[in-house]
């Protein structure tokens, strides 16, 4: 069955896109902060919807070993789109303000994701042993570097906005200052250790497991107090989706050594 054989990065990254479009086509609105539509646009709610409708069909379509491949190239595009046309002109405007480059970094972590399940998706082990071992090839490589350049912005976020980013912690948890100031060194950590090389796969394995936790602290917690807040939903999707791109990212890494493996053991049995 497809849905055993796709990794939990592939699964994940689907069913949030699934959800955040359900939510958005139900609202009739945009729902998102990495999407930031300006109010005043034209035929905003028609562009709402068709946002909404291709992020619903294009998550249920990853779940679809016929139509993964074109989906997850399809979401590439989409949140591309958006770094492209919404936040690359705020940064050209407001360059000081970190938010924006936050913003460019949080979709360009969802963009890496897209990218690489799409050039896993297709790809039987023989055949990506044969075209690039590892599935280590140039635009992989690119996609993990800039995976770890988006981190960067990311966790410089919780510096720049330390006393927001310590209000998300839930109230029973103590030290909210200290564990903030933690994860964003842990992001800026991984994020470099990604880009130049240093223990890369572990690099993004524990960041995976940050985020993970990020999630699950933060956002589960909140829907725990606040359970009738679309806006938390929202809020849990979107980190989820994120957390999604880094286990794609750090099962990039487990495939490549799988496969390695697997074309020393061809060549030496020829």
């Amino acid at each position: 069955m497809y849905l055993r054989r796709i990794g939990v990065g592939h699964l994940l990254f689907a069913l949030c896109f699934l959800f955040i479009g359900a939510i958005s086509l139900a609202l009739h609105e945009f729902v998102l902060f990495q999407q930031p539509v300006p109010q005043g646009i034209p035929w905003r709610v028609p562009l709402a919807l068709i946002s909404a409708a291709l992020m619903l069909l294009a998550g249920l379509g990853l779940l679809l070993p016929s139509t993964a491949r074109a989906s997850a190239l399809t979401l590439t595009a989409f949140v591309a789109l958006w770094i492209l046309a919404l936040w690359i002109p705020q940064v050209l405007a407001h360059p000081e303000v970190e938010g924006n480059w936050l913003g460019v970094g949080e979709d360009l972590t969802l963009v890496v994701g897209g990218w690489l399940i799409y050039c896993a998706a297709p790809l039987a082990p023989a055949a990506a042993s044969r075209a690039d071992v590892g599935g280590s090839g140039a635009s992989v490589r690119f996609a993990r570097i800039l995976f770890g350049l988006a981190l960067v912005p990311i966790g410089l976020s919780h510096f720049f906005y330390l006393e927001g980013a310590a209000d998300l912690l839930p109230g029973w948890m103590p030290f909210h200052v200290p564990l903030t100031i933690l994860a964003g060194a842990g992001h800026i950590a991984a994020g470099l250790g990604i880009v130049f090389g240093i223990l890369p796969r572990l690099a993004a394995i524990l960041e995976a497991s940050m985020e993970s936790l990020i999630t699950l602290i933060v956002w589960v917690s909140a829907i725990a107090v606040k359970p009738d807040d679309h806006q938390n939903w929202v809020n849990l999707l979107i980190s989820s989706a994120e957390t999604a791109a880094a286990w794609v990212v750090a099962a990039s890494y487990a495939k490549g050594v799988a496969l390695t493996r697997a074309a020393r053991a061809s060549r030496f049995s020829e």
